[in-house]
């Protein structure tokens, strides 16, 4: 039987290899791009200034349910088309969002329902983004009709080379009816009966057994470490399942040559990445950097090798920061020159197939006005875009040597997502217990050159790999 060990005693390089992946030919290299934040008209400005700095990708859409759908069930594409129809000209292709994750006033106005309702009783209101229950059958009819309208109108654009399917999505919170009574036939689902469930769960502690469902309490109060795991599990597929529905709704219109796929980001306990990812071409990763002196080589490249490691193939980085970040004036630390590009070498050499930046222009309005893009406020080309430019003519040359990149890893790390729950109902100490773990050993086999994947434990396949790192399996 083979061994495996789960101590550092050799040195595990990583190699690298090259194989064919649907549609890319080359490394593409972007910006998110919303011309609809602009506080004047500057289309083929932006457009001119982006085919001189090289951009050969650029993301839209995602964030303005509002101006397709201004009305209910009044539909407007005419202000995209335009964009869109700018950028096939200049030769830049265009991944096409679902706008999903924030909805419009008209819907908060007729269907207050939508929004969340957290553990503490309190519910969401307009105003923010991420505010629903993406369980609740409101919001869920109104999805399927924008996403819908959409991928008619655009689908056969020849500018559009792929779709993300809604934005960093999670529960956000949700203890919504709907969503609880969705818990309860997920507990159903597995256990069958409340005796199972009772036994399992050892509820005849405090003497909490239930003789039928009819009797199962809110999760608010719930002490009970099972209920508490079982409530974050179906957390997770619930937003597995949402994905899953949206990217079912776009396959049905996209072409053979364009491809599915979802931000996630670097948090892994926000939902079951393994089954979304199931649905999707590739997945993507927004992921943000500190800088100068505040960041290393393994703080880029964790996310990198678990996310690549999902589908064993090549992912997206579909945000990363440009200059500074942050939603307010704190931490406004620009990076060092050369700093961007490094990051961007690093995410290559990581598997990405593309990196692209959160966002090509700073906004001069809204929650993320210090957020800085490419262009700074005064929307000219600066430094950075100087940085800019000098990547993408080198990935010009050099893209089809680096697209594609298969890393041929023999070591990896056990990632247990129930355990990860597990230790943070009940810690030794503040702080995620069970991710300090994994970080310390990703970092060790960064720091001795050993190259690292993720095996995740709902899918545990130890086959090729001979050194396995496992944090504490607690569940």
């Amino acid at each position: 039987m083979k061994r495996y060990l789960i101590i550092l005693i050799f040195l595990v390089v990583p190699l690298y290899a090259t194989a064919q992946s649907p549609g890319f030919n080359t490394v593409l290299y972007g910006v998110a791009y919303y011309h609809e934040y602009m506080p004047y008209e500057r289309l083929d400005k932006d457009v001119q200034l982006m085919q001189q700095a090289g951009i050969s990708v650029v993301r839209l859409g995602e964030s303005t349910w509002s101006l397709f759908e201004p009305q209910e069930g009044t539909f407007e594409f005419a202000w995209m088309d335009r964009i869109i129809d700018r950028m096939h000209k200049a030769g830049i292709k265009v991944i096409l969002g679902t706008p999903t994750y924030s909805i419009p006033a008209w819907m908060a106005l007729k269907h207050p329902e939508v929004f969340v309702e957290r553990l503490n009783g309190t519910r969401s209101s307009y105003g923010i983004r991420q505010n629903f229950d993406i369980t609740n059958p409101v919001y869920l009819f109104y999805s399927e009709r924008i996403i819908r309208k959409l991928m008619e109108h655009y689908a056969g654009h020849p500018a559009i080379i792929g779709y993300q399917v809604d934005n960093e999505t999670g529960t956000y919170g949700a203890a919504n009816y709907d969503y609880f009574r969705g818990f309860i036939d997920y507990l159903k689902n597995k256990y069958h009966t409340t005796d199972t469930l009772n036994k399992l769960w050892g509820l005849n502690y405090w003497g909490m057994t239930m003789n039928d469902w009819d009797e199962f309490p809110p999760r608010q109060n719930a002490t009970n470490p099972s209920y508490k795991l079982e409530w974050d599990m179906y957390g997770q597929k619930v937003v597995a399942d949402y994905l899953t529905w949206q990217a079912e709704i776009v396959s049905e219109y996209k072409r053979p040559d364009q491809f599915i796929t979802h931000c996630f980001m670097p948090s892994l306990t926000t939902l079951d990445q393994l089954a979304a990812a199931r649905k999707m071409d590739m997945p993507s990763l927004n992921v943000y950097h500190g800088s100068q002196n505040n960041v290393n080589g393994e703080d880029v490249m964790w996310a990198d090798d678990f996310y690549r490691s999902l589908k064993k193939n090549n992912h997206l980085v579909t945000e990363t920061n440009a200059q500074t970040i942050g939603w307010d004036a704190r931490g406004q630390t620009p990076p060092f020159d050369g700093q961007g590009r490094l990051f961007v070498y690093s995410h290559l050499a990581g598997g990405a197939n593309m990196v692209e930046y959160w966002h090509w222009h700073s906004l001069h309005y809204g929650q993320e006005t210090y957020w800085k893009g490419v262009l700074g406020h005064d929307l000219e080309p600066n430094r950075f875009f100087d940085e800019v430019s000098r990547t993408a003519h080198e990935l010009q040359k050099i893209g089809p040597k680096l697209v594609n990149l298969k890393i041929k890893n023999r070591a990896a790390i056990l990632y247990s997502r129930a355990s990860d729950f597990g230790i943070s109902y009940m810690p030794i100490r503040d702080g995620n217990v069970y991710m300090e773990v994994v970080r310390q050993m990703h970092r060790a086999a960064f720091r001795n050159n050993i190259g690292l994947d993720f095996v995740l434990a709902e899918n545990a396949d130890f086959s090729g790999y001979d050194l396995l790192l496992v944090p504490p399996l607690y569940v």
